[in-house]
């Protein structure tokens, strides 16, 4: 299968076929390597609860790195 890029205004549309599944909404981040190839990785949102749990479970180990920063 392949796709063509094609023209939207000022801008360059490559389209994501429908077989891929890929939901309305959703954030990707592009970027492009040396070769010129186009990567799209899904950019996953953490919840602030999801981001609490993380803080208190590396809170946890504060006092241990602390200690061995130094050593």
């Amino acid at each position: 299968m392949t796709v063509k890029t094609r023209k939207v205004s000022n801008t360059t549309v490559l389209t994501v076929p429908s077989s891929f599944k890929v939901p309305e909404n959703i954030d990707f981040e592009p970027s492009i390597n040396e070769r010129g190839d186009i990567i799209y990785r899904r950019v996953e949102h953490i919840s602030e609860n999801r981001k609490k749990d993380i803080h208190t479970f590396m809170n946890q180990f504060q006092p241990v790195a602390d200690y061995l920063k130094d050593k």
